[in-house]
C-alpha cells in the first residue's frame, strides 16, 4: 500500500476543511474500503496548532482517498488557533479490512492491514 497528501490543498475562507491524497493498495489485495484517521499540523512551539481529521478511500474510485478537517484547533502552548494558508504537516494512520478467504475446507479469516505516512503540504 501507499498513501500521501497532495502537495497543495485549498484552504478555502468558510466550514471544514476538504484534505486529500493518493492511496494505492497493493496489486493484489481486494480491500474495498480504507479507514484515514489523520491529523493536520501547521506552526512551530507554543503556536503549532494541531487537527483531527477522518477520511477513506473506496475501491472502484480513484485511487485518492478524502476527509475533513475542523478549521481550528488547540495549541501546544495552550488555547485555540487556525489554520492559515501555508505549509503544514500531514500525518496519517489508513486501515484496511481485507476479506477472508476459503482454502480447501478450511476458512483463512478476513486481516487487517495498517499504513502510516507523514508529509509536509501547503494550504493555498
Amino acid at each position: 500500500m501507499n498513501g500521501m497528501f497532495h502537495r497543495i490543498l485549498p484552504l478555502g475562507s468558510a466550514g471544514k476543511v476538504a484534505i486529500a491524497g493518493k492511496f494505492t493498495p497493493d496489486r493484489n489485495e481486494k480491500a474495498q474500503v480504507a479507514k484515514v484517521l489523520f491529523l493536520v499540523v501547521q506552526g512551530n512551539g507554543p503556536n503549532a496548532v494541531t487537527v483531527e481529521g477522518e477520511g477513506q478511500w473506496v475501491a472502484g474510485g480513484p485511487n485518492e482517498w478524502t476527509g475533513k478537517v475542523s478549521r481550528t484547533g488547540p495549541l501546544a502552548g495552550g488555547g485555540t488557533g487556525s489554520l492559515v494558508q501555508g505549509f503544514a504537516r500531514g500525518i496519517a494512520l489508513a486501515i484496511v479490512v481485507k476479506p477472508g478467504k476459503l482454502t480447501g475446507s478450511r476458512f483463512d479469516p478476513p486481516t487487517i492491514q495498517a499504513l502510516t505516512w507523514c508529509s509536509d503540504f501547503e494550504f493555498v
